[in-house]
């Protein structure tokens, strides 16, 4: 019976290494290509908390074995950084520095729950004096939401009191929905690059820093798009369903990733091919929509640093819905500039968390 229980744990323990082998691999496969692997990558945080505890328990039993899950850990480590960092070696702000300083914000800001069908108060007020508070140069907000008779466009910039570059996707006579940058410097060129069939987007702001221009890129890419029936099914709230009902679900939920897969892929093409051809220092904020394990941030972030890797301190999940472990909001930057400072402050005014980010040029 033991040697039975044995073969059964040393079996799953390579079924779970394997998975953890596979999530490495989606950061290079392109979910156009091959779209299932993408969700591997998904779930890679909870393949290498599974791992680990296998490791734990070999260890502990003083088994061989033990080199399996740390084969597996080993061949991915680099990963484990994008989603935690020591505090070891890490830049403070320093106040006295003569660099040139300068703080973005990157912030889903969830509409500022302007819309009628939120059941909790709107934040527009929060939001502005959150940002007023941290005194930052740059501000992008994705989920950008305006509407005459509670936020109007021309309160946002009067609030703001900084330089506007918003783009609508969607623009109607009382209200629009798009994203928004807000400089304190002057803005002196700007454009956006289009996505398809799509309430996404992606704007670019130059901005002169002094005697340099940085291109600052604002993107929000591809969301999942999930009905209310699915967060129910997905939280377990639902009313007893039949089997086909229950697979009926899972097959709605799985195309959706699928399709959600399949437009960052070509979003995020899009953007690192116009990226590719800018020849100012650049910044990347934005919600990914995808974790640091993925296609979306491996392609994004090719050339550029991770101001999280760079200055962070421990876990930066920045989505407080469904799946807080992760990491879906980012601040990209060139190497000519070092950030200095990262924060993700768990303030309650969206469904994420802002991404806050010195700079020192």
């Amino acid at each position: 019976m033991r040697k039975f229980l044995h073969s059964i744990l040393v079996f799953t323990n390579l079924v779970f290494a394997l998975g953890l082998l596979l999530s490495y691999l989606s950061v290079y496969v392109s979910p156009e290509k091959f779209w299932l692997i993408a969700l591997v990558g998904l779930a890679y945080p909870f393949l290498l908390i599974i791992n680990v505890f296998f490791l734990a328990y070999w260890v502990f039993r003083w088994k061989v074995e033990f080199l399996i899950p740390l084969i597996a850990i080993l061949l991915g480590i680099a990963h484990l950084s994008s989603f935690f960092q020591f505090p070891f070696g890490k830049s403070n702000l320093d106040k006295d520095t003569k660099s040139t300083q300068v703080k973005v914000i990157s912030y889903n800001v969830n509409l500022f729950r302007l819309y009628s069908w939120s059941n909790k108060p709107a934040t527009n007020k929060d939001i502005v004096s959150f940002v007023k508070e941290q005194k930052a140069g740059i501000v992008c907000f994705q989920e950008f939401y305006v509407t005459n008779d509670k936020f109007s466009q021309a309160d946002v910039k009067k609030a703001m009191g900084m330089n506007a570059h918003i783009d609508y996707i969607v623009k109607r006579k009382t209200n629009g929905y798009g994203i928004a940058t807000f400089s304190r410097y002057p803005i002196i060129n700007r454009g956006d690059i289009k996505f398809e069939n799509t309430a996404n987007s992606c704007i670019y702001t130059d901005i002169k820093i002094g005697t340099d221009t940085v291109r600052i890129y604002n993107i929000h890419l591809q969301s999942l798009r999930l009905k209310e029936r699915n967060l129910k099914f997905l939280l377990n709230n639902q009313e007893t369903k039949s089997k086909g009902q229950t697979m009926d679900e899972i097959k709605d939920i799985s195309f959706r990733l699928r399709d959600a897969f399949i437009k960052r892929a070509q979003q995020v093409d899009l953007v690192s091919n116009h990226m590719a051809k800018c020849k100012h220092p650049i910044i990347v904020c934005g919600d990914f929509n995808d974790s640091p394990v993925s296609y979306t941030y491996k392609k994004m972030r090719a050339g550029l640093s991770d101001s999280f890797i760079q200055a962070g301190i421990g876990i930066a999940n920045t989505y407080s819905g469904l799946m807080p472990s992760y990491r879906i909001d980012y601040i990209l930057h060139s190497n000519e500039l070092k950030a200095i400072d990262f924060k993700c402050p768990k303030i309650e005014f969206s469904d994420h968390y802002p991404v806050v980010v010195t700079f020192s040029k």
